[in-house]
């Protein structure tokens, strides 16, 4: 990563680090340590600037907030005090500080996170039921927030559903999934439609 950064690191180029999202590095724990390796990495690139910012929530279902009203109870959360990517980018961006990346922007994967509370459980990540399309991409959203974007495009299937396929993974009929999903990358129709019907704000 340090190599790929150092390399694309040009006047043109705004570069943004995948940070993963809440549901993996929200535990303060997690956060903190996170935020060392970044920096680790950032120094074996040539330095903190050599990156705009980072990225948080590609292709996953994290809402940007809960505080309209969360369904789920505090157990679901696993005493995770991030519960969604806003509260999320906020400690994330505190802890960066404390080991001295400063002044960096966030992007937030919007494209499937309209919908809260559409998971039985929280690490279920393969085309899930119910969920929708989310704030539309745009620029200085949020304080902290460089902007809005749809890393995920809507429609594209996370992995198959047919337990007899190449590359079938179990995720991918949970509870939680959409039924007949085809390979991961390919259109999935169905589910394309089911998103844009449940978008959050509406189409």
């Amino acid at each position: 990563v340090a190599y790929a950064i150092a390399k694309l690191s040009m006047p043109n180029v705004a570069i943004y680090v995948d940070a993963a999202h809440s549901g993996w590095l929200g535990w303060e724990d997690n956060t903190r340590k996170a935020a060392a390796i970044f920096k680790e990495v950032l120094d074996a690139a040539g330095g903190p600037d050599k990156i705009r910012g980072f990225i948080t929530n590609v292709s996953n279902y994290t809402p940007l907030s809960v505080s309209g009203g969360d369904p789920h109870p505090p157990e679901y959360y696993e005493s995770n005090p991030c519960r969604d990517e806003l509260t999320f980018v906020q400690r994330l961006s505190g802890a960066l500080t404390a080991v001295g990346v400063t002044g960096k922007g966030f992007l937030i994967d919007t494209s499937r996170n309209g919908v809260v509370g559409t998971r039985t459980k929280w690490g279920n990540w393969c085309n899930i039921r119910g969920a929708g399309m989310g704030e539309r991409p745009r620029a200085t959203p949020a304080p902290g927030v460089d902007a809005y974007v749809w890393v995920k495009a809507p429609g594209e299937s996370d992995g198959v559903a047919d337990p007899a396929a190449p590359r079938y993974d179990a995720s991918c009929n949970s509870i939680d999934s959409v039924a007949g999903a085809p390979q991961a990358g390919e259109w999935f129709h169905e589910y394309f439609v089911a998103l844009a019907k449940n978008a959050v704000p509406a189409l």
